[in-house]
């Protein structure tokens, strides 16, 4: 009996180690966009980021893509495009927005451009262009609650007020896995364009 605790815990982190595991072999498989590092503010991060060419859809944040965003956007990148061409798959996923006008968007491989680019065959997917810039960057847990994402914007704003960055539009969030990724291992970020005040 003595024994059942200590192999319990065992058994707890050889799962967690392996779920972590997971999610590291998950995230490595993907492309991401690079980023140079400007300052450290704290928890946030402010990068300077290249021009981005993202798969853009209305999508409502609060329904987590059950709307349907998510898979008109896979559909483009599974042949759902004039060439039939597949495209890879990257990360992060963007939602942005408020209100009605929320978006969910794929960032296109590393040199993709617009013109380059076979266009989208669902109408309600455009391809758009990210300008380059600088943002502030507030890691989280848990972006599919909404809570959450409140939270790290009322975060992000006192961390913003005391500096030299002030934030420009909406802020938008990063999801970097796929749904089966337990919360607490998740990788979340606000991202938010700066200028400097």
């Amino acid at each position: 009996m003595s024994d059942l605790p200590r192999w319990t815990l065992l058994g707890g982190i050889a799962v967690v180690a392996l779920v972590g595991a997971g999610c590291a072999f998950t995230r490595a498989g993907y492309q991401s966009p690079k980023y140079s590092l400007k300052e450290t503010l704290g928890e946030v991060e402010v990068r300077e980021y290249p021009e981005l060419v993202l798969a853009q859809t209305p999508s409502r944040l609060s329904s987590e893509g059950r709307d349907g965003g998510f898979r008109r956007l896979f559909r483009f990148i599974s042949k759902g495009n004039a060439r039939a061409q597949t495209l890879p798959m990257t990360t992060p996923v963007f939602y942005r927005g408020v209100g009605e006008a929320q978006s969910m968007a794929f960032v296109m491989e590393s040199g993709a451009s617009l013109e380059g680019l076979p266009a989208p065959l669902d109408e309600a997917v455009k391809l758009k262009r990210r300008e380059a810039g600088t943002f502030a960057v507030l890691r989280l847990r848990n972006g599919r609650d909404e809570r959450a994402r409140a939270a790290a914007v009322e975060k992000m704003r006192e961390k913003l007020k005391d500096s030299v960055w002030r934030e420009e539009g909406n802020p938008e969030f990063a999801f970097y896995d796929p749904p089966w990724i337990p919360s607490f291992l998740e990788r979340n970020e606000l991202v938010w364009r700066v200028s400097r005040r």
